[in-house]
């Protein structure tokens, strides 16, 4: 009809201008910020991804939808979570961030390793260093997904190593195991693991949930349990619970842990050495 103008609804095809091949490259920017994101926080909302990007959330689902089937990241409700089998960061990156700290905290864990003792080893570079004390205590069984774990100890110490089976993460040290009933071979005198993340209310968290199924099949497993965390974990979140603070019996950490929770008093059921 002459004079009259059609309203024209707002559609997913209106976010892509005329020029394809730009449009595409700016889809392609904004998949690889989103999985930067997911990676960086452990998780973002449809909303904040949306609003972020000044797209549609039906655009933000599509773009999860095609990172999910590429293996990159999770879909979950309201938003996405980093994929099992991807590290949030490479075993390098990792391994560089505080190195001397690291060391420290590690030789704390000298009194624990009595010779002739069970130990299981968690994931994380902090455990690098621990065929340097372990060296000083013979007869030890270690058991472990922490690739860069064995093989030290393996070739510089006499301990007996055992590592789980699974698929080995990518640009990592770290086995993926696959549950069976190999979580159940060991009684563990120490349980010594390590953290993505510790949150204001004490939730031990970590971003990948197959390394999460391992650690919390392996805990009833131990006599004791030792959590080994420096400083930069504390505050920060991830979207899967290992533990609380309350179920471990040590932390082994640096600076002034008791400022780090919403509740100082969360510390008073476990031993904490604080180093300087």
């Amino acid at each position: 009809m002459s004079g009259v103008t059609t309203p024209q609804l707002r559609t997913e095809s209106a976010e892509i201008p005329v020029d394809a091949p730009a449009a595409n490259g700016r889809v392609g920017e904004r998949r690889q910020a989103i999985l930067e994101a997911v990676r960086t926080h452990g998780a973002a909302s449809v909303a904040e991804l949306a609003e972020r990007f000044d797209v549609t959330y039906q655009t933000i689902r599509r773009d999860l939808r095609t990172l999910e089937t590429q293996g990159l990241l999770q879909k979950g409700f309201g938003g996405a979570f980093a994929s099992p089998g991807v590290a949030h960061h490479t075993h390098h990156e990792r391994n560089a961030v505080q190195v001397g700290v690291k060391r420290q905290l590690v030789a704390a864990l000298e009194e624990f390793l009595a010779p002739g003792g069970t130990v299981f080893v968690g994931l994380g570079t902090t455990f690098d260093s621990l065929h340097e004390v372990l060296a000083r205590h013979p007869g030890v069984l270690i058991a472990t997904p922490n690739l860069e774990v064995a093989h030290s100890c393996a070739l510089k110490t006499d301990a007996t190593v055992y590592v789980y089976g699974g698929y080995v993460r990518n640009k990592d040290s770290s086995v993926l195991t696959l549950a069976d009933d190999s979580r159940q071979r060991f009684k563990f005198d120490v349980a010594i693991i390590g953290a993505s993340a510790i949150d204001r209310e004490g939730t031990v968290q970590e971003f990948d949930p197959m390394e999460v199924d391992l650690v919390r099949s392996i805990l009833p497993c131990a006599r004791q349990v030792i959590l080994v965390a420096h400083d930069e974990k504390f505050g920060r979140r991830a979207p899967h619970v290992v533990t609380q603070i309350a179920d471990i019996d040590v932390l082994i950490t640096n600076g002034a842990p008791a400022g780090r929770f919403d509740d100082p008093a969360i510390l008073s059921g476990l031993r904490v050495i604080a180093l300087p």
